[in-house]
């Protein structure tokens, strides 16, 4: 008896090792293959360490067949995989398969969350300390190029500044917006530390995303919202001193570490009449133009790529993305852990529905479908605002 129970629990733990290891290569993949690509020219880093990830996954249950995630949950990830090839066939082009594919790797993820949470705490120091080097130094660590609509040219501090010269961190990401985008996502993870919270909100504001720097912010308020409810806010004068404080570190961040231009972009984030937005307004009414006049197929599975195609970008919407490219189906799809979450936050923790609301308003500006990292983060965020108090899907 006693040998089989030594043998299960060294399965146990090459499982664990396994496990682990599938997780960190997915990571690694997913935020450095830029850098192993355009500084080392190692090609296709990503899809290989992503397949080593799974590979390592398929080896940590052939030790301990038994899943960390929820039957009902990986069910209903896996079953991307269906809608995949019954909508497939009817777009355009493959244009965004990590719509439906990406869901395999949160599986990988979600099975060893524990793990993917510890390492993303060292991930989100090592980003922030990167990312002041390149606030301080007004220089990249790396540049890649790309066709854009100026032609092929490199994507480097003057690209990202604009007219106005405003230095914005990228650090390992294509771009500033998607490090403002994975400051959005791991804020929404890590909402309830605080500690991280201020790191993640001072990555924002090196990237110089408007909605990043709003969301983390507005997260940031909430988490003292839901460590001192209202009444305590206000019967505890300590409890105001804390928030008030923390208020003025914020704005004291913000005030020293962004310039004259930056607040200024910062402050017409939610001007209609601003050009950028109200070119991203334009997008969207005629995305919906376009949605409304699909055939009844493409109406059901969408037409993956072709508003891309037509007007050489997306339609700056993620739930109209979604209906453009994967139709009602795929839309249904993403909304459905959205609904069951607002149901369970309703039995269980009420001000919990305001990082929903959060989360939701975010898809109207950000596309957290599109790409392989964004994507999981959709899943992580829905899986994060579940597993505490969860209801079957």
């Amino acid at each position: 008896m006693s040998e089989v129970l030594s043998l299960n629990i060294k399965k146990e733990r090459v499982s664990n090792f396994f496990g682990n290891i599938s997780v960190l290569s997915i990571i690694i993949g997913f935020y450095f293959y830029l850098i192993a690509e355009t500084v080392l020219s190692i090609t296709n880093f990503r899809i290989v360490l992503l397949l080593l990830g799974y590979a390592f996954f398929v080896v940590s249950i052939g030790f301990n067949p038994k899943l960390r995630i929820n039957n009902q949950l990986f069910i209903y990830l896996i079953s991307s995989l269906l809608f995949f090839m019954v909508s497939s066939p009817f777009w355009l082009v493959k244009f965004d398969i990590n719509v439906y594919l990406s869901t395999i790797t949160a599986i990988v993820i979600i099975n060893r969350y524990d793990y993917f949470l510890t390492i993303m705490k060292y991930f989100i120091i090592l980003t922030l300390i990167l990312a002041l080097y390149e606030f301080l130094n007004k220089q990249y660590l790396f540049v890649v190029f790309r066709d854009t609509i100026f032609g092929f040219r490199p994507l480097d501090e003057k690209f990202f500044g604009g007219y106005s010269g405003i230095f914005r961190s990228k650090v390992y990401f294509e771009g500033p917006l998607a490090l403002s985008q994975f400051a959005i996502g791991i804020a929404l993870i890590f909402r309830n530390n605080i500690k991280l919270l201020y790191a993640i909100l001072v990555i924002a504001i090196i990237a110089n995303g408007r909605l990043g720097i709003v969301i983390c912010g507005v997260i940031l308020i909430l988490y003292y919202f839901k460590k001192y409810d209202l009444a305590s806010i206000l019967l505890k004068p300590k409890n105001i001193l804390l928030i008030i404080l923390s208020f003025v570190v914020a704005v004291f961040l913000a005030l020293n570490m962004l310039s004259e231009t930056s607040l200024e972009r910062l402050a017409e984030a939610f001007n209609t009449s601003n050009e950028g937005n109200s070119d991203r307004i334009g997008f969207w009414i005629k995305g919906f133009d376009m949605y409304v006049n699909y055939d009844i197929l493409h109406l059901m599975f969408g037409n993956n790529g072709t508003f891309e195609r037509v007007h050489q970008n997306n339609s700056e919407n993620g739930w109209l993305t979604l209906l453009l490219n994967n139709g009602f189906l795929g839309f249904i799809y993403y909304f459905i852990p959205i609904i069951l979450v607002v149901v369970n936050r309703i039995k269980h923790t009420q001000i919990d529905l305001l990082y929903v609301i959060l989360f939701v308003g975010c898809m109207f500006v950000q596309t957290f479908h599109l790409g392989a990292s964004a994507n999981l983060f959709y899943w992580l965020i829905i899986y994060s605002l579940l597993k505490d108090t969860y209801v079957k899907i």
